[in-house]
């Protein structure tokens, strides 16, 4: 029983945020998913205003949006371009906009067909995005600017852990282990929230202080004298 307490105790702390947002009344809720909302929308409008107008070439004016900055920042190796600064802007906004979204019209509410609907839709849109849009994008950096293709070597394998032979790296393989890692990262990241959510307005465990334990790792008891 003893050894049971920390580790239900260490459970509800790893859930701690769900069952805080899940706790939330009607006000708080529209508050907080009425400026999640609205921050995400304004922060996806500029990222993809942003990312459009500084992929124009250096030097080309476009109207009145020619002080968006152009070509590198940072120019340090491979250039990175200014455009994947605003698709990260407006990445970032997207999940703050969905996450507003489902707090406004999906949490804390019984659920109809339509609300389930809205829910289902949303996060089609999330997957679309982590598992479609970023891993698209990050192909279109990685071969373009950056130029990680099989014709240039990342590093060489000491010969000694190839039994001698000469063994290279290229940066296209690099480029794979990152979007792999990528993929199994975010995959294993929804699952954990998908277990996590079941948590969701679910009341908050009784947790009592865990017993004493002598040097010997046995509960203490006391004695009659």
């Amino acid at each position: 029983m003893g050894s049971d307490l920390p580790r239900q105790r260490e459970d509800f702390e790893g859930d701690y945020a769900v069952h805080r947002l899940s706790q939330l009344d009607e006000t708080q809720r529209r508050r907080l998913g009425a400026a999640l909302f609205s921050v995400g929308l304004f922060l996806l409008a500029f990222g993809v205003v942003f990312a459009h107008y500084s992929g124009f070439a250096e030097g080309e004016k476009v109207d009145y949006f020619g002080w968006f900055p152009r070509g590198c920042m940072i120019g340090s190796g491979r250039c990175v371009p200014w455009y994947t600064g605003g698709q990260l802007i407006a990445v970032g906004g997207s999940q703050f906009a969905i996450a507003g979204a489902l707090l406004l019209w999906v949490a804390n509410q019984p659920m109809t067909w339509a609300r389930a609907g809205i829910a289902a839709m949303l996060v089609w849109i999330e997957f679309v995005i982590i598992f479609g849009i970023v891993p698209s994008e990050w192909l279109n950096l990685s071969q373009g600017p950056l130029e990680l293709t099989r014709q240039r070597i990342a590093f060489e394998v000491p010969s000694w852990l190839v039994l001698g032979n000469e063994v290279s790296i290229s940066w296209a393989a690099v480029k794979d282990a990152i979007s792999g890692a990528y993929n199994t990262g975010v995959l294993g990241a929804v699952i954990v929230l998908a277990y996590k959510i079941q948590g969701w307005g679910k009341e908050k465990p009784k947790v009592t202080p865990a017993e004493q334990t002598s040097i010997f790792g046995r509960p203490l008891t006391r004695g009659e004298r």
